[in-house]
This record gives C-alpha cells, sequence and structure tokens, in this order.
C-alpha cells in the first residue's frame, strides 16, 4: 500500500497539471493525431523489418514459454539470447505482458508501441513545463508529434522511443536530486537501446560532478547515481543468468559496441568516411544543424540561459557528440541520432525566445533599441508571438513533410508471405527460414527451423541446407535475391529444393520428392 502512495501521488501531480486548462485539450488533440496518423498504416509503414521481427519473437517466446531467446529449430532456443536482442528487457517484457492479454499480432506488437509514444508525448508535456516552461512543452511537444521518425521509429518495437521516455524522467529527479531514482531510470533507458542511450552514462556523471559542490559529496552522490542504475541490471542478469554462467556474454557485447561490423569487412574507419558526406546532404541531419546554429547564438547572447540550464547543456555536450559518432560508425542507421534529435527540439525550444528577443531589438530603435521598453500595444507581446510563430512555421513544415514526403519505407511482403505459405502448405510439417527473422517470428515454435547471420552477431542455428534429407524442412523462405546466398548454397538449394512461383513476398521453397 505504501509503495503505491508515490505512483499514485505521481499520476495526481500530472493530471493535476492539466485538468481542466488549455494542456489538456491541447495533449488530446495531439494524442488524437497520433493516433489517427499511425491507425491508417500501423502495420505497413514502415515495414515490418529484421531487428523488429527479432523483438517480438523474444517477447512471444517470453510469453509462451518464459524466455527471452529466439527459436533456432523446432522447441530448441539458441542458448545467445543475452546478445541477441538489441532492444532490452524493459520493452520485450512488457509486450510479452500485453500478448498474454491482446494476444499475439503485428497489429497488438504495433498497438504496444503506439502506446510508448502516446506516454512519451504526455511525459516530454508534462516534464518541460515543469523543467523549461509552457512555450518548451507546447512548441516541443508539437515538433515531436510531427517530426516523422517518431514514427519511423516509434512504431517499430524498438528501444529508442521508451528509452526517451525513461531518460526523460531520469533527467526530471536529477533536477530534483533524486539520485537513485534518477540513476534507476537512467539505467533503464540504457537497457531498453544499450546503443543509443549508453552515452548518457558519462554524460549524467559529468552534470553530477560540475555540480558547485563539496567533492565528497559530489562523489556520494555519484555513487548512488550509479547504485541506481546498477540496479536496472539485475532482472537482465536473473533472466540470463545461465548464459552469462557458460561465459563469453560479456566479450560478445563489448566487441559489437567496438564495431560490429567488423566480421563483414568493414572497419570503423571505413564507415565514418562513408557517413562523413551525409553530415552535409542528410536533409534531417541539415535541419538539426540550423536549430543548433539557433541555439548556440542564443546561448552566446544570454549568459543567464547557460546558467539556468546547466545541467540539461552539459548532459547535451556531452551526449550529442557522442551519438553523432555512433551514426557516423554504423552502416548509415540515423536511428541512432534519434534521441539526439528529440534533445535538440529541447534546446531549440528553451533558447528560441531569447533569440526572437535578440531578433526584435535589431529590427526596432524605439524604446531604446529594447522592443520589451516600446510602449506601444501589444508590442510587448512580440516576443512570445514572433518565438511561436517561428515554431507553428516549422510545425506545419514537419507536417508537410510527415503527410507527402516522408521516407516510411511500406512493405507488407512478410504478413503475404506467410499467408501464402500456410494457405498453400497447410500440411508442411516443418518450416526453414534463413535469414529472414520477419516470417520466423510467426511460425509456430514446434515447426519452427530458423539460421540467422547478422553482422556483430555468430551465427545463430544449423543452417538448413547442410541438414541431412530427413531432416530437411518441407518449406523453406530466404531473403529474394541472388546474393543471399553463397555458391555453394544455392546448389545445394536448387538439389533439394523447386522455387515456389510466389513473387509477392520472400522467396519460397518446397523440398523435392
Amino acid at each position: 500500500m505504501f509503495a503505491f502512495v508515490p505512483v499514485r501521488n505521481s499520476i495526481r501531480v500530472v493530471f493535476e497539471s492539466i485538468a481542466g486548462r488549455k494542456g489538456f485539450l491541447f495533449l488530446a488533440g495531439v494524442l488524437l493525431f497520433v493516433t489517427l496518423y499511425s491507425s491508417v498504416t500501423l502495420t505497413t509503414k514502415p515495414a515490418y523489418w529484421y531487428d523488429e521481427a527479432m523483438n517480438v519473437e523474444l517477447a512471444h517466446n517470453f510469453a509462451d514459454f518464459g524466455k527471452l531467446d529466439l527459436v533456432i529449430a523446432p522447441d530448441t532456443f539458441s542458448g545467445q539470447g543475452a546478445t541477441v536482442g538489441s532492444t532490452g528487457y524493459t520493452v520485450t517484457v512488457p509486450l510479452a505482458g500485453f500478448f498474454r492479454v491482446f494476444g499475439f499480432g503485428l497489429a497488438e506488437a504495433r498497438i504496444y508501441m503506439l502506446l510508448w509514444m502516446g506516454a512519451l508525448l504526455i511525459a516530454f508535456f508534462f516534464i518541460a513545463k515543469k523543467l523549461w516552461g509552457a512555450f518548451a512543452a507546447y512548441g516541443g511537444t508539437m515538433l515531436i508529434a510531427t517530426f516523422a521518425p517518431f514514427y519511423g521509429n516509434g512504431r517499430s518495437v524498438m528501444g529508442e522511443i521508451p528509452g526517451f521516455l525513461f531518460f526523460l524522467f531520469a533527467l526530471y529527479l536529477f533536477e530534483r536530486k533524486r539520485w537513485l531514482r534518477s540513476g534507476l531510470l537512467l539505467g533503464f533507458a540504457v537497457v531498453s537501446k544499450p546503443s543509443v542511450f549508453v552515452f548518457l552514462i558519462p554524460a549524467f556523471a559529468l552534470a553530477l560532478l560540475l555540480r558547485s559542490e563539496a567533492w565528497r559529496r559530489k562523489l556520494t552522490d555519484l555513487c548512488i547515481l550509479g547504485s541506481g542504475a546498477v540496479l536496472a541490471l539485475i532482472p537482465w542478469f536473473l533472466v540470463y543468468a545461465d548464459e552469462i554462467s557458460r561465459g563469453g556474454v560479456g566479450a560478445s557485447i563489448l566487441a559489437h559496441f567496438r564495431n560490429p561490423y567488423a566480421e563483414a569487412g568493414f572497419s570503423t574507419l571505413t564507415n565514418i568516411s562513408t557517413n562523413l558526406p551525409t553530415l552535409y546532404t542528410s536533409t534531417t541531419l541539415l535541419y538539426m544543424w540550423a536549430m543548433l546554429v539557433s541555439v548556440g547564438i542564443a546561448l552566446f547572447l544570454e549568459r543567464a540561459l547557460r546558467v539556468e540550464h546547466k545541467n540539461l547543456l552539459i548532459l547535451s555536450a556531452v551526449y550529442l557528440p557522442l551519438a553523432l559518432l555512433q551514426y557516423l560508425k554504423s552502416f548509415g542507421y540515423l536511428r541512432y541520432f534519434v534521441a539526439a534529435e528529440f534533445l535538440i527540439f529541447i534546446l531549440f525550444c528553451i533558447t528560441l525566445p531569447a533569440l526572437a528577443r535578440w531578433g526584435l531589438s535589431l529590427c526596432h530603435s524605439r524604446g531604446n533599441g529594447n522592443p520589451e521598453n516600446d510602449t506601444r500595444t501589444g508590442y510587448k507581446n512580440w516576443i512570445p508571438a514572433s518565438a511561436g510563430m517561428t515554431v507553428a512555421l516549422l510545425v506545419v513544415v514537419q507536417l508537410v513533410q510527415l503527410l507527402w514526403f516522408s521516407d516510411l519505407y511500406a512493405s507488407e511482403k512478410t504478413q503475404k508471405t506467410i499467408l501464402h505459405i500456410y494457405a498453400t502448405y497447410p500440411t508442411a510439417g516443418t518450416i526453414g527460414v534463413i535469414n529472414v527473422p520477419q516470417v520466423a517470428s510467426f511460425i509456430p515454435s514446434f515447426q519452427k527451423y530458423q539460421f540467422l547471420s547478422t553482422y556483430g552477431l555468430f551465427d545463430l542455428g544449423t543452417h538448413m541446407l547442410y541438414l541431412s534429407p530427413e531432416k530437411l524442412p518441407d518449406v523453406l523462405v530466404t531473403e529474394s535475391g541472388a546474393d543471399v546466398l553463397s555458391k555453394e548454397e544455392q546448389s545445394l538449394l536448387a538439389l533439394r529444393y523447386d522455387r515456389d512461383a510466389f513473387s509477392e513476398g520472400f522467396s519460397v521453397y518446397t523440398k523435392k520428392p
């Protein structure tokens, strides 16, 4: 009962801050837009894809068998679940519970993620209003809700949106010196998507150490913050205790962070040099650079901003370059930068009024060059009005881009492939899937063979084409294309399987008599 009181009080504070005020109608409108826009193409845009499918299968297996692992042969788990998932238990375990209540399916998985998106917008509005004021709350919420990557990354079962939600709560508690709880939420953020949020650890640590307090006090608080973060790892250790006891998990994780693409022959320097041109060719990144320039100008002009938002600026100064580096060393995956983009929105909304005040002072000479001293009716409102109009213009631009020009790749080929297999081969005893976890995630465990070979991971499962003839799966699914299998594998495939005429999804093969 007593443990519930803080949660109950927090909920009460949230609703008191918006209930009966314009904030309630604003949030209701934003959430309605997000829901209506997402419902039209919820399961097809973005297309169901590789990493998301593995997360869905992890959750499904946890719901059915209590194991966060992938099935590699009928009712046989890989035993390597600790290094498979790119998204943490904070996302997959609640999804497992969601599946148990509402059933398993892609629509259910995407609806679950839609709840995370809504929770993020509500939490952002509330926290931004408390920490940075009403303008940041309203402006930042609209910028996020109309930002295409919010949907491209948010609808998929991934950890970027949940991780940013945990980060917001961690930051809120950090500002209130609730070190243990802040550390716990920070740990949840990192666990949700380690490759995106691990850089928050040095950012939070530096922000704490730069506080104007005695070093003994700062080091004590840092230990408390770190202890909270460690607590978030305990469920992970419990779930994967058997795997961890066998050894090798830590080395695999470290290898991934060093360079997950080394086995494909791509060095970190190669990826960075390839991605560097996108810094000035990607429209998304150019948009972010423009915002950062305006932030830098405002901070230069007004020292008060630097003092008032010291912690946020320190966090940003550490996190943004590291997040950019993570993007550069990848294969050009901008999703590694999505949390940084949300953070830039916050900085932009915080500093925009100051930039507007400076701009108006240059444009008007009356009132001794200070627009706030001008006595004309309504002139004192020009600063918030100009800042508000700037955000409104950006929201309109983002809406146009989202609705008509956003590159959210749409596809139904996974759904079509699954429907074709079970409609055409209802009596198939076993189904083998080679490097297509999108299909594998919808095949029952008792019927499934699965082989995965991904960058940064050792191979999972036994390659079906090398099984003895009597063990070969009745139906085989692969990616389409001539280069998805080696020449030896193509020869074995032609020897043992016939190609199905199906052409609306992945390649389907049936075992020769």
